[in-house]
């Protein structure tokens, strides 16, 4: 997930720092992540996660940082597995 994370940062926010040399928790935008950057992030992580943030969770606190992004994943996919366990 991390990688597939740090290659959609790469692609879509253009830090000066390949994401790959970021830690975890490093604050994307003190890093120069701008708020279109983050929508256009946002947007490529729905789409490689096949996941849609519900509208409490577009904020920037969700694309902060690498960690943040997982997390934020990880929730959205905890109840779609859910579901799917439901639906068998």
């Amino acid at each position: 997930m991390f990688a597939t994370i740090q290659r959609l940062i790469d692609q879509e926010a253009k830090l000066a720092i390949p994401a790959a040399n970021l830690m975890p928790r490093a604050n994307l935008y003190d890093l120069g992540l701008t708020s279109f950057d983050a929508v256009r992030l946002l947007v490529a992580v729905e789409r490689a996660f096949k996941v849609e943030f519900p509208r409490e969770m577009l904020n920037r606190r969700s694309m902060a940082s690498i960690d943040a992004i997982a997390k934020a994943v990880l929730a959205m996919e905890q109840p779609r597995a859910a579901e799917m366990r439901m639906a068998a």
